[in-house]
């Protein structure tokens, strides 16, 4: 199909926040020469521990950035399994084998957000795959936002740490907010409180080196089932990294605190039940855990995404996995939009599809997977919860087990569906192939038709 030539209806896109969700979309932008500007309130890329595994959906936004192949060479090789275990005596409940689909190029991505942080970046800058088209600026800190009839803007503050400030408003032609769950765009829109939960632990998030892992024959990703001890301790890097975090269920102590605790964890948690001089902790984070949303994704010329428009508790990969489909599905849109493809109400589309996808099923899923780990009977759930009986039954039958690994998942949305004429393959971010929708829903409602104990296997299997 041949382009719209007549004048793009804006220009200039500004991007708070220059972590994974705003630099992924700042590249998705780029690939249609869309430019923009990001603006970091760190004075650097925020590499702290975080995410370290993506489902099949975020790696399909991975590839459509071109940033998968590099991905795939810094990750571990192979990632065989996902397991349930009990922590009282290890004893693996249930097992997804993950190796029926290691040749296939969309499966789960593996590697700490940090690093994915780094490649970004580097195509940012990159002349050819950034075009020169993304200009990321650091020290610039986003104190409020602000919005007429044809512009939005920023307020920042700009310098070092220690330095004198300079004040400057900066006007685009829309604003998103990609700055993270303590967003200052969110917080110039709505304040500083959000709908939703805060749970009642602190999680523990580290770095660990044990050669146990290895003598006891764990690999791959072990959910741990327990009241006390419950979280996820999964193979995450080269030279036997692994990450082992956990939610501490006692409220309101010190950071210290929790990490005198930490040897308690650890020794009913890791194989071997190890004293601390058996292994090595090589950085630790500590936060708590939320499920949120905002009531709308978009006011006026300003956009949210990502972390900065919804957060939901780690126990099944869904934070990052969601923040990719809302950045490919936003890049969907502005490119539509762009090129007159699509009007301005496909942005009131998104921001209500996406918004309805992580209400409906994102939130609500998420707290399943964490009621699960923390909540449930270790001796009786493996029998009990419809989840893993769905998961029994497609481990009969390895080829139903591979498609179901593999499949369109039904928190993902086609917004190019939403434009004048479907475009070429070539420029959908989200989900399409080879220009077809491969059997992405036509709308939210459709959805309710994969209601039910099989929905939930299916949406916990794109992120394990």
């Amino acid at each position: 199909m041949v382009a719209n030539t007549t004048n793009p209806p804006f220009s200039k896109i500004l991007i708070a926040g220059a972590g994974p969700s705003g630099l992924l979309l700042a590249l998705l932008l780029a690939q249609h020469d869309i430019p923009s500007l990001v603006l970091e309130s760190w004075p650097g890329l925020d590499t702290r521990l975080r995410a370290t595994q993506y489902g099949v959906p975020a790696t399909r936004i991975f590839r459509r950035a071109g940033l998968l192949n590099e991905i795939r060479a810094a990750s571990i090789p192979k990632f065989p399994t996902i397991c349930w275990r009990r922590v009282a005596d290890g004893e693996k409940l249930i097992e997804i084998n993950m190796s029926l689909v290691e040749e296939e190029e969309d499966r789960m991505t593996v590697l700490q957000l940090g690093e994915i942080i780094q490649i970004m970046y580097r195509h940012c800058m990159d002349p050819e795959k950034g075009k020169g088209l993304i200009d990321v600026r650091f020290n610039h800190r986003v104190t409020g936002t602000g919005q007429d009839g044809d512009k939005a803007w920023v307020d920042v503050e700009i310098g070092k740490e220690g330095e004198e400030k300079i004040r400057e408003r900066i006007e685009a032609d829309y604003v998103v907010g990609c700055d993270g769950a303590g967003s200052a765009v969110r917080k110039s829109l709505y304040g500083r409180e959000w709908p939703g939960q805060t749970f009642d632990c602190r999680f523990m998030v580290q770095n660990v080196f044990y050669d146990g892992f290895a003598k006891h024959g764990w690999e791959g990703g072990n959910y741990m089932i327990d009241p006390d001890h419950w979280g996820l301790i999964a193979r995450r890097g080269h030279g036997g990294l692994w990450r082992v975090t956990y939610g501490d269920p006692v409220p309101g102590l010190t950071d210290e605190e929790y990490l005198a605790r930490r040897p308690w964890h650890f020794k009913a948690m890791l194989p071997g039940h190890p004293d601390p001089d058996q292994y090595r902790i090589e950085h630790t984070n500590i936060y708590n855990i939320h499920n949120r949303c905002v009531d709308s994704f978009k006011v006026g010329r300003i956009l949210l995404a990502a972390d900065a428009a919804h957060a939901c508790n780690p126990m099944g990969g869904y934070g990052c996995m969601t923040a990719c489909l809302d950045v490919g599905g936003l890049a969907d849109c502005f490119i539509g939009y762009h090129q007159n493809r699509a009007g301005p109400e496909i942005l009131e589309t998104y921001a209500k599809v996406r918004r309805d996808i992580f209400l409906k099923y994102v939130d609500a899923r998420s707290i399943k997977n964490l009621n699960r780990v923390s909540k449930a009977d270790p001796w009786t759930v493996a029998d009990t919860d419809p989840f893993f009986k769905i998961v029994k039954e497609l481990n009969k039958d390895q080829e139903e087990m591979k498609r179901f690994l593999m499949k369109v998942s039904s928190i993902e949305y086609d917004f190019t569906q939403h434009y004048h004429e479907r475009p070429a393959g070539a420029f959908a971010t989200n989900g399409v192939v080879n220009g077809t929708s491969n059997g992405i829903s036509n709308g939210v409602a459709k959805h309710s038709e994969d209601e039910g104990a099989k929905a939930e296997v299916a949406l916990h299997m794109e992120a394990v």
